[in-house]
């Protein structure tokens, strides 16, 4: 998942915690000057204590809700203001997160409850912490607004450990335990005991690796892996998104099964936490799925100016575009590959009444699921055409590297959807792909629609099934060769 849906959020959270690019550039006596952000880790409690100097302000929102998660405003406990003399000012609970003083004040002190959710989905999507460590996230720990009058002042957050614990992230490092932070929603801090950190120089990259506990596979494997993937994906947008970015790796603080894993790219950095295999091979099978799909999120959305909720595109074609990179490199084979557009087509059959673009809309307000599963269906059925229009000459990598060269940082921002579509309309020459499977609602013939390819679909069974016409022509084999299908042995090229 990546943190697109983060970014309006961001500008608040940055008005309240002013942690400015620039602020890395400042000399260290400005720094010394400017207001900070105090958090200190109360490991035996599953507690952040926080305490915020800052220009005067009366009133204080935080995070309630974010990817489907409500309540989060509920974590944040005995919140207490100071006006500029330190004399303690009367505050009142408005809301859940809501908090409102009579006067103006400099200094605000609270608590946040972090200990370990519920559900493992969400440990990639939120500040966690226990007894051995977790990772915390300003998103949800930070006010997201202030009054006007809380323009720019703080400029780093600094962190007080328990003896062992150690803290690393993707921020500019200011002083042990401090760090100055470009955008504070899109920050991860990766906190604990044993940390142990590792880097991977690539050409134009620095990749970060931070983890702990004991795998199934070394430090080095996961290096060599991100290796991989990282180049492969440079290689379908042209160059690498920034100059640095971080991989944190940790194990589920809770009883999960080996299979179990969740991920979230927030900025330039990928937030892991897997179950644990016995078997290294099966570990490292599991872990490429998520470091294929999140490590393109460095590039889309996030190295993107662009807004909205576009994620049918940022999440359901990228799961087939990082399908496609995980054949290339051997770690998908291609009827596994064909497998996952059959697993995506049944749990989407059934959604025919919204567009992808209406779906993504309402994602996370009415339940609607199954809108990447459908994106992944599509965005194949898109590279299937594009490829055959143009006779392998340009397939779906075309539009992610066209994408990224219109929408670099000296773009202006704009619609999500909206732009994406116009890619697409213009790579395949026709706006009726565009009309038909994104803008409008439809029911997608999966038979049909894979025949001119030389793919046949067996629906008679409890589960779809894709596979190759035993004789398909010289071009739907040519075509299915690129995608990674081999005639002799089903397998990748």
């Amino acid at each position: 998942m990546s943190t697109h849906s983060i970014r309006q959020i961001s500008r608040q959270l940055l008005i309240a915690s002013a942690c400015l690019a620039s602020a890395c550039l400042l000399t260290s006596g400005t720094l010394a000057q400017s207001p900070k952000i105090d958090v200190r880790v109360l490991s035996d409690s599953n507690r952040a204590a926080i305490e915020i100097n800052s220009a005067p302000a009366s009133s204080w929102s935080f995070l309630d809700s974010y990817a489907g998660i409500v309540g989060l405003g509920r974590r944040v406990e005995r919140f207490t203001a100071f006006d500029a003399t330190g004399a303690e000012v009367s505050v009142s609970q408005t809301a859940p997160g809501q908090f409102r003083s009579v006067k103006p004040a400099r200094r605000i002190s609270y608590e946040v409850n972090v200990q370990p959710v519920l559900r493992s989905s969400d440990f990639s999507r939120l500040s966690w912490l226990d007894k051995e460590g977790g990772v915390l996230m300003p998103l949800d720990l930070l006010p997201l607004s202030m009054d006007s009058a809380a323009v720019a002042e703080v400029r780093s957050i600094r962190f007080q450990l328990p003896p062992s614990w150690a803290v690393s992230s993707n921020e500019t490092m200011l002083a042990p335990n401090e760090f100055a932070v470009a955008d504070a929603g899109r920050a991860v801090f990766a906190l604990g005991t044993n940390l142990r950190v590792s880097d991977l120089k690539l050409s134009g990259l620095t990749l970060n690796f931070v983890t702990k506990g004991a795998w199934a596979f070394s430090d080095p494997d996961v290096l060599q892996l991100a290796q991989q993937v990282l180049n492969a994906h440079r290689e379908t947008f042209g160059a690498f998104p920034s100059r640095s970015a971080t991989l944190i790796l940790f194990p589920f603080p809770i009883a999960v099964p080996a299979s179990q894993w969740s991920a979230e790219t927030r900025g330039a950095t990928v937030t892991l936490l897997m179950g644990k295999s016995p078997s290294k091979v099966a570990a490292l099978a599991q872990l490429s799925t998520p470091l294929a799909h999140e490590f393109f999120h460095l590039w889309v959305p996030n190295a993107l100016k662009l807004e909205g909720t576009y994620d049918w595109f940022y999440e359901g074609f990228t799961i087939y575009q990082a399908s496609r990179t995980a054949v290339k490199l051997g770690l998908l084979t291609f009827p596994e590959f064909l497998n996952s557009i059959a697993r995506a087509y049944d749990a989407a059959r059934s959604d025919t009444s919204l567009s992808l673009i209406e779906a993504s809309n309402r994602r996370f307000t009415s339940g609607v699921n199954s809108v990447y599963a459908k994106s992944q269906v599509i965005a194949f059925l898109y590279d299937l055409r594009l490829r055959s229009a143009t006779r392998n000459r340009r397939g779906l990598g075309d539009v992610y590297r066209k994408l990224m060269k219109s929408r670099d940082a000296s773009a202006q921002s704009s619609d999500g959807s909206e732009a994406v579509a116009t890619i697409l309309t213009d790579e395949i020459g026709s706006p009726e792909f565009v009309d038909s499977f994104i803008r409008h609602p439809v029911s997608v013939n999966l038979a049909s629609e894979l025949a001119p390819f030389g793919l046949t679909v067996d629906a008679s069974a409890f589960r779809t099934q894709i596979s190759v016409n035993p004789k398909p022509s010289k071009e739907q084999r040519d075509l299915l060769r690129e995608l990674g299908y081999n005639a002799a042995t089903h397998a990748p090229r």
